[in-house]
């Protein structure tokens, strides 16, 4: 009996994906960036903005209640912010 693990499997938005666009299909699921071995993610502005609110409360959230405004909390969205807009997704300026 062969072994069902051995199998390629592919899910239905990786297989709409390919019907939409085979290009955008092989940069999302199968390129990897020799640089890194990484896969590439392009992230939507929406989710590039959430991941930087939530990354900032999630960090509150750890401190004890006294440190936790010791550094404004505009300066600590403004370090999770940097880390994933531009090049690696979300906004590239003010206007996009």
């Amino acid at each position: 009996m062969p072994d069902k693990f051995a199998a390629t499997w592919v899910s239905h938005s990786s297989m709409s994906d390919y019907l939409h666009c085979p290009r955008a299909y092989y940069l999302k699921n199968v390129y990897k960036d020799p640089k890194t071995n990484s896969k590439i993610q392009i992230m939507s502005p929406a989710l590039a903005l959430g991941q930087a609110v939530h990354e900032t409360l999630e960090a509150l959230s750890v401190l004890r209640v006294e440190e936790r405004f010791s550094t404004p909390l505009p300066e600590r969205f403004a370090k999770n912010w940097e880390k994933i807009s531009g090049k690696k997704g979300g906004f590239f300026d003010e206007q996009t």
